[in-house]
């Protein structure tokens, strides 16, 4: 797990940049894909409410996606491939961050490691 998170640590930084600073158009298209109720972040015409535009309101958006993904992965509407790889990568990638931490927390406590 902490080698993926190794290889992982610097695209998902780029990756969450640009989902949370970049173009709306990414969050929005996950969210169509997984969320569970649109209309907690959208009007009714359809708009990004204002709350929901923040950077960092998407990029916790976005994090709680990619946690949840093998949980909620039935959710998606689509079958595209490269968007199921780019779920799963970035999902794992947050697993191992998650799960390296809490190896290497019991090892200390189990004195495995100084």
């Amino acid at each position: 797990m902490g080698s993926y998170l190794i290889v992982w640590a610097i695209p998902g930084v780029i990756i969450l940049s640009i989902v949370s600073l970049g173009s709306n158009k990414h969050i929005v298209f996950i969210d169509k894909q997984l969320a569970k109720c649109l209309s907690k972040y959208y009007d009714e015409k359809g708009y990004m409410k204002p709350r929901y535009q923040m950077p960092y309101s998407i990029s916790s958006r976005f994090t709680n996606y990619c946690i949840a993904y093998p949980f909620i992965k039935n959710r998606a509407k689509t079958n595209s491939f490269k968007f199921k790889c780019f779920m799963w990568m970035n999902s794992l990638g947050y697993w191992s961050f998650w799960g390296t931490g809490i190896f290497i927390i019991l090892a200390k406590m189990l004195r495995l490691i100084p």
